[in-house]
């Protein structure tokens, strides 16, 4: 005879699957993070972006008007 099993033995088990998973917005996410991390072009545009911000070299946008008289 085969062991019965209840629906609420099988949403645990679910959820326990669940919980242990990983999403794919995260893995998304985290071959994204390995692509810039891997190119040294893209590391040193951010490396020179934080030294740029952190001398002061940096003007905040906050409007349309903002940006149009920084192109112009």
């Amino acid at each position: 005879m085969t062991p019965s099993v209840t629906i609420d033995e099988v949403y645990l088990e679910i959820k326990k699957i669940q919980d242990t998973m990983v999403r794919r917005e995260d893995l998304d996410a985290l071959l994204d993070t390995i692509e810039i991390l891997s190119n040294p072009k893209t590391m040193a545009m951010i490396h020179k972006s934080e030294s740029d911000i952190s001398s002061g070299r940096c003007k905040e946008i906050s409007s349309m008007d903002d940006l149009l008289s920084e192109l112009s």
